[in-house]
């Protein structure tokens, strides 16, 4: 493994904790030995990139910066932002955005439930195309090749959640995906699209819960609230084509 990714690892971990984390702590999570941990954990405090808070660790404010300036680059989270918080008024759970990045599903924006037990995504992490709602969802959408790819590797780590090809093309027809404890026991997501004005995906909206309150009934209820939700943000986007064409004439 290299550095770099070494590093990114690190830096995986200690966003991922509730807290700072102490030097034992990240080693294990890791998988390096404490004199190597602690020598990487150095120059990412030095650099501003992680932050040292007596005998433990966290994330440091360098990362602020970055975050900021990628964010800025996703004009489709700030289109989405708005809706996505109507939605999430509407059912009163969790509601997140995630795209496709170089064959890995991605959060990109969340808007928190209120209520106090809701699943937690962070922000920004790769996660595995064919799992759970939106990752199903984002393979639906997905070329023939990747499909084959993802599909070979669901099958190698024998995920027994993996989406067949007949149902991922009734997805697809759908718009409409969703997971039953796929992920984490006791959680319960739908999905849908959210597609360009030429029809290409842009993104997909999940809305996620615990099983106990997120049940079958209620959850078809979801459906038509979220395509509402969905048609907002290509209203959106749709509106920002049209603008940028005007301006370039």
């Amino acid at each position: 493994m290299s550095v770099l990714a070494k590093a990114t690892q690190t830096l995986d971990c200690l966003g991922a904790a509730e807290g700072p984390l102490r030097l034992r702590d990240v080693a294990a999570a890791v998988g390096m030995p404490k004199s190597s941990t602690h020598r990487m954990l150095s120059e990412l405090t030095a650099l501003g990139i992680v932050r040292r808070e007596g005998d433990r660790y966290a994330i440091g404010p360098r990362l602020l910066y970055w975050g900021a300036i990628a964010s800025e680059g996703y004009d489709l989270r700030a289109y989405a932002e708005a809706p996505m918080r109507r939605l999430r008024d509407r059912l009163g759970e969790s509601v997140h955005l995630y795209v496709d990045e170089d064959g890995h599903k991605v959060c990109i924006a969340s808007v928190e439930s209120h209520y106090s037990l809701r699943p937690f995504v962070a922000l920004g992490r790769p996660g595995q195309l064919g799992a759970g709602s939106s990752g199903k969802l984002l393979l639906a959408f997905a070329g023939d090749a990747r499909r084959r790819a993802v599909l070979a590797e669901l099958a190698r780590q024998g995920d027994r959640h993996a989406p067949t090809v007949a149902e991922l093309d009734l997805m697809r027809d759908e718009q409409w995906a969703v997971s039953f404890g796929e992920l984490e026991d006791g959680v319960v997501a739908a999905a849908t699209s959210v597609c360009h004005p030429d029809g290409r995906l842009a993104a997909v909206i999940t809305v996620s819960g615990p099983a106990h309150r997120l049940v079958p009934e209620r959850l078809g209820e979801f459906r038509e609230p979220m395509r509402e939700c969905s048609a907002d943000i290509a209203a959106l986007l749709e509106a920002d084509v049209h603008l940028t064409a005007a301006a370039n004439r």
